[in-house]
């Protein structure tokens, strides 16, 4: 199976402040990278709401924390306030923290990592947050940034990108791309029979072709078997004209424009159960299970790599105040959130479990 590259990405306007993200400030390694992604955040505290925005690929572990060590590094993130929204289309991460209500809404791509490591870590990442976070609400934003604003009462319609998909399942002319299945699409007949379709990544999101998905799907998909996770899945009940999706990727304003792509068919979202999907298949497909333990681990280690502990970097000989001074990548924000050796293993240790 292909591992899914990093690739750059074009931040465009209105996207000053996002950060290019991060630096390791585990003793052992200082490890850069430039990569980053459109990410919005919003605090609401006392009754006001304030927005930022940001780079991504550290969200996971920059709320892993819990809610004191968060609210320090927001604290210090006055350079990164902005009212901006990015589109729906490629914001790839939000995160809205309601201290008043104790209500932590979230939702991240992960372009990180493999598209096939996807499911899993994100399931990982929200049974560790559960701890971390413990006594607050933990909820997925399954329509994406879309979510956030309707949290927060505005119009989701400001965030809404134009909506510009090719005709067929596969971009390019036609052509079907290589890599790992990004989703799996059920077909049930009115015999009782069922095709399971595994298609793979930079394919169209299936459920935007409407009913000529079914004249779309192609045989050399067909599959038996599914030996990865893909990250979301359309079961069809032709019979019926009913539709089940689960999905862990922003489904960025499908609810909206069901009736308009799918006229006379009725929708479940199964919100990220892939399990639903395989019951509907009768049992007859198995699908990997999920080390939550292990999924924990790798975030803990990302949360102690990754976090800068001024304590644990100067006693490793590293030049803090250089560090501090350049900047990079917001470095300073996270050292000037004080957080203390013994604070980071604490919540390590509560995330590992």
């Amino acid at each position: 199976m292909e591992v899914l590259s990093r690739r750059a990405l074009d931040y465009g306007p209105g996207s000053r402040r996002v950060s290019h993200h991060c630096i390791g400030s585990n003793p052992a390694a200082l490890v850069s990278t430039t990569m980053g992604s459109r990410v919005n955040y919003v605090l609401v505290q006392d009754g006001r709401s304030v927005r930022y925005a940001h780079g991504g690929y550290g969200l996971d572990y920059h709320f892993a924390a819990g809610p004191d060590i968060t609210l320090r590094w927001l604290a210090q993130l006055d350079d990164y306030r902005d009212d901006f929204w990015f589109e729906d289309l490629v914001c790839e991460g939000g995160l809205l923290i309601d201290v008043d209500a104790q209500q932590l809404l979230l939702f991240t791509e992960l372009g990180q990592f493999p598209l096939e490591r996807r499911y899993a870590y994100r399931a990982g990442l929200l049974d560790a947050y559960r701890r971390t976070w413990s006594g607050w609400s933990v909820s997925w934003a399954y329509d994406g940034i879309g979510d956030l604003l309707a949290y927060l009462g505005e119009s989701r319609d400001q965030v809404r990108g134009e909506r510009t998909w090719w005709d067929g399942l596969y971009p390019d002319g036609g052509e079907r791309p290589d890599g790992p299945v990004e989703y799996l699409v059920s077909v049930a007949d009115a015999d009782g029979g069922c095709q399971l379709y595994a298609l793979p990544f930079e394919s169209c999101p299936p459920w935007r072709l409407g009913p000529r998905l079914l004249d779309r799907l192609d045989s050399r998909d067909l599959v038996t078997v599914c030996s990865t996770h893909p990250t979301a899945g359309l079961h069809l009940d032709v019979a019926r004209r009913r539709a089940g999706l689960w999905s862990i990727r922003p489904l960025v304003g499908l609810v909206e424009d069901w009736s308009e792509l799918w006229p006379g068919w009725e929708l479940e979202l199964w919100g990220d159960d892939l399990g639903r999907q395989v019951a509907a298949l009768g049992g007859t497909v198995a699908v990997p299970g999920v080390d939550l333990a292990a999924e924990r681990a790798t975030l803990a280690e990302r949360v102690d790599r990754y976090w800068f502990v001024e304590e644990r970097m100067r006693a490793a000989g590293q030049d803090v105040d250089q560090l501090r001074a350049w900047n990079l990548g917001g470095v300073a924000t996270l050292l000037d959130a004080r957080v203390t050796p013994d604070e980071l293993a604490r919540a390590v240790a509560l995330i590992r479990g």
